[in-house]
């Protein structure tokens, strides 16, 4: 298997299969297989090891991350189980991104961080990007996430250019539909977070334009109804539960004040599927359309089997 390595200065010796162009903006090279046909962007700040000998990709490298990107045959195998062999314990993985042409899967622990992606090529071959670690520019993951595609139009995943993905994750029984460009964390055992970045909002600093909504699996509940449920979680002072119906599905909706004063709406899921699922919105800045965005991410949460 061939591995992509980029670290120092930019590199300028390549295989014969593989001349990489220069990105003339934002300080990004560009990496082309043209055995598997594929692309990728990837920091000038990163070295590149030479081409595998197999011609099937490469590693890159710097002194805070790794990427490493091959491609491959599929052999039967769906692009999540291929994605899945490069996470050392899958079940602790979330899914960002599952569509017909491509999935990403990012596993966080206590030191580290891998993201995964693979996209589906022509001719049952896949490729595979590893990301191992953490870049300097906040930007800079996305910007190679979303470069790492076929060449070939033909089979290109459209998603990749929607306003809209769908977010999965198995392990704690959830869907949900992200505007482009959220940046998702996975904040605990149980719960994962979007970040929606407004226009206003100032770099490198918590969110001061835009919203954030955490999703919560609460293994500790015990209520057997929504009543109860509320009853248990709302804080001390908080208005009364307001019972409506959120893409189908029925909630409870309540609002608290968060540390710093700021409104917080809370609304409480618990599927006919099992389980109790406490979903929280904060809003900073302008309002402009985010209760929209809200809106439309709760009408499409869905629940899933475990």
């Amino acid at each position: 298997m061939g591995f992509l390595v980029l670290s120092g200065a930019s590199c300028t010796s390549h295989g014969a299969q593989d001349r990489p162009a220069v990105e003339s903006q934002a300080a990004f090279e560009h990496y082309r297989n043209t055995r598997y046909d594929y692309q990728l962007d990837y920091p000038a700040g990163f070295e590149a090891e030479p081409v595998a000998g197999n011609g099937d990709g490469r590693v890159i490298r710097s002194d805070q991350a790794t990427l490493r990107v091959f491609g491959v045959q599929l052999e039967g195998r769906s692009l999540r189980a291929l994605a899945a062999s490069e996470i050392a314990d899958p079940t602790a993985a979330s899914e960002i991104q599952n569509s017909e042409g491509s999935v990403v899967l990012v596993q966080e622990q206590a030191r580290a961080m891998r993201t995964v992606k693979t996209i589906a090529l022509s001719d049952d071959r896949a490729a595979v990007l590893v990301i191992d670690g953490s870049m300097a520019q906040p930007d800079s993951r996305e910007r190679v996430l979303a470069s790492f595609k076929p060449v070939s139009r033909q089979a290109a995943d459209r998603s990749e250019t929607d306003a809209d993905r769908r977010y999965r994750n198995p392990e704690l029984g959830f869907s949900i539909e992200k505007p482009k460009g959220a940046r998702v964390s996975r904040d605990g055992a149980d719960s994962v977070s979007f970040a929606v970045l407004g226009p206003k909002n100032e770099a490198a600093s918590e969110i001061s334009d835009g919203f954030t909504l955490t999703v919560i699996r609460d293994p500790q509940a015990e209520a057997a109804t929504l009543a109860e449920y509320a009853e248990a979680t709302r804080p001390d002072g908080a208005p009364s539960a307001e019972r409506l119906r959120v893409g189908g599905q029925e909630t409870l909706r309540y609002e608290s004040q968060s540390e710093m004063g700021g409104s917080v709406t809370h609304w409480l899921f618990m599927p006919d599927r099992g389980g109790h699922y406490h979903v929280s919105a904060t809003v900073s800045g302008p309002t402009r359309d985010y209760p929209a965005q809200i809106e439309a991410m709760l009408s499409s949460l869905r629940f899933s089997p475990d």
